[in-house]
């Protein structure tokens, strides 16, 4: 990481370790406006046929198995739409809000490649049944016109193509996570007022992000890798309220899980490059980690309901030598 550091201190065998751990959002915050649309004249009417779904792996794409059948409906329209680059289209699956909500949720956890897509939304609905009639995305200055889109996914694929390349030089699955890991790591500024820094297109394309694109970056390099890999959104919990890189001021951050042959584990990029940064060397405290050595991270929403993690076999000293362990770093007030 090339890029600035706030105020974390650890304490490492007796060395002074100052973490940058600091801001991001996570969660399910995507701003949204709704209109009522009883006074609508020119609404479309909703079809009467049934709209037919895209069904998804439940392997690959975890919040996709979480939803109702009506829910995955909705979600497959809205994947569906959003790949073709379409910002406002007719919703003809009957749904209320708090599904759009979870279902938008979703979408957005799962698929990193949507790249484009702003975490702003608004829809009308039938204020009688409570129905969503339509749905408008925003989508990211660099990618609000079919010709900027197009450049904007030419630029993003080949860069990313060049990474994915190079990890696939490498037999093993952790071995590709570890170069996704590293590049992401020394190419990426932390920088909390970088723009785009919910996309992964920001640490990709920009090189500079917060945790939701540290997170979403590897998420979509991983899976490109054949690698399964999930986006968790959670909380910096057990730290008494003190503000630390990767959370903003509410404490909410993101990260990653993988699967590797039968198991998952938690990885956290963010935390491994603020760390290394300021240690002066890589280390990899948060490198494929159980849930109980993962300390400082509480799942939330959607994400408290992803698999477990328990196994211990890659962890990264389990497989590359020795590092610096999460349980060895103490973290301070941020003044």
């Amino acid at each position: 990481m090339r890029g600035k550091l706030a105020k974390l201190i650890s304490l490492i065998m007796a060395v002074a370790l100052c973490l940058s751990l600091a801001g991001c959002s996570g969660g399910s915050d995507y701003a949204l406006s709704a209109t009522d649309t009883s006074g609508y004249s020119d609404m479309p009417a909703v079809p009467s046929t049934s709209y037919v779904r895209t069904d998804y792996d439940n392997n690959k794409y975890p919040y996709f198995a979480m939803l109702t059948e009506t829910e995955k409906n909705a979600y497959s329209l809205i994947c569906e739409n959003l790949t073709k680059g379409n910002k406002e289209f007719e919703c003809v699956v009957s749904i209320n809000a708090d599904q759009l909500t979870k279902v938008i949720d979703s979408v957005l956890n799962d698929h990193p490649e949507l790249f484009w897509v702003d975490n702003t939304y608004g829809y009308s609905y039938e204020p009688n049944t409570g129905d969503i009639k339509d749905i408008t995305f925003n989508f990211f200055d660099f990618a609000d016109t079919p010709e900027k889109l197009n450049s904007a996914k030419t630029q993003f694929n080949a860069a990313a193509d060049l990474i994915v390349g190079q990890a696939m030089t490498y037999q093993r699955a952790v071995e590709k996570e570890l170069y996704i890991h590293d590049y992401i790591c020394q190419n990426t500024d932390y920088d909390t007022s970088a723009p785009y820094n919910q996309s992964a297109y920001s640490v990709i394309v920009l090189h500079e992000s917060v945790c939701a694109g540290y997170a979403k970056a590897f998420q979509y390099l991983a899976q490109k890798c054949g690698i399964t890999c999930y986006y968790v959104t959670g909380r910096t919990d057990g730290l008494g309220g003190r503000l630390v890189s990767g959370s903003n001021e509410d404490g909410s951050h993101s990260w990653c899980m993988i699967k590797i042959d039968a198991d998952y584990y938690n990885l956290d990029c963010l935390w491994d490059d603020t760390a290394s940064d300021t240690y002066g060397s890589p280390i990899y405290p948060f490198f494929n980690l159980t849930d109980d050595l993962f300390v400082y991270h509480a799942r939330i929403n959607l994400a408290v309901s992803l698999p477990k993690c328990t196994a211990t076999e890659f962890k990264y000293s389990n497989q590359f030598g020795p590092t610096v362990e999460a349980s060895s770093i103490t973290f301070a007030d941020a003044a």
